[in-house]
């Protein structure tokens, strides 16, 4: 099954998101790899309203990545657009 862990605020602005197979990772492994984004430069707060972040991890309707790639790459060339307009106004 496909998995996504996501780094959220209370809002639920995702500040980051990993889907996995539970076939290939653990949750816990999950959010180490998460983790080292932060080590990248990406803040531990939301760029949008401040908030903390917290992890949540949740199952997907997906059985492989394979199903599961062109939804998770349309969600993310989507939010590619709205971050480039928050860039724009002012919010990067």
């Amino acid at each position: 099954m496909i998995w996504i862990t996501q780094w959220l605020c209370p809002r639920r602005h995702c500040v980051i998101a990993i889907a996995w197979d539970d076939q290939e990772m653990t949750a816990e492994e999950a959010e180490r790899r998460g983790e080292q984004a932060f080590t990248q430069g990406i803040y531990r707060w939301c760029g949008i309203c401040g908030g903390s972040l917290h992890v949540e991890h949740g199952r997907t309707k997906f059985n492989t990545m394979e199903k599961a790639l062109p939804y998770i790459k349309a969600i993310e060339q989507a939010n590619l657009r709205a971050r480039s307009i928050m860039g724009v106004a002012g919010f990067d």
